[in-house]
């Protein structure tokens, strides 16, 4: 189905969300439901102060996924990564934990 991680940096407290989706569950919402989760483990029980997230920036599915989940947009790094034979620009967001806390009804 895919898979999803936080790599941490414990000194910084921070962490990078990377996710991947197989093709057969594109489109379904499993990519946000399992980035919602994870962030909501990283900050309530790692005690995460920012989780960021990157993506190509002609994946817009995956950038979506980012905004979907609270994030902001932090901005580009042009021609950042050589893949397939050309250099892409990468788009990064980020959410401090003061963010995630303000969005959450105070019931929950």
């Amino acid at each position: 189905m895919g898979l999803i991680s936080l790599r941490m940096n414990k000194e910084f407290h921070h962490a990078e969300l990377g996710y991947w989706i197989g093709k057969p569950f594109w489109g379904q919402g499993y990519g946000t439901e399992a980035a919602k989760a994870l962030i909501n483990f990283g900050f309530r029980e790692l005690k995460l102060h920012k989780i960021f997230a990157r993506a190509f920036a002609h994946n817009p599915a995956s950038w979506k996924i980012m905004e979907k989940v609270g994030m902001s947009y932090e901005g580009s790094f042009r021609e950042h990564v050589f893949r397939f034979g050309e250099f892409v620009d990468v788009k990064f967001y980020g959410l401090l934990k003061r963010e995630f806390l303000e969005g959450i009804p105070s019931d929950e």
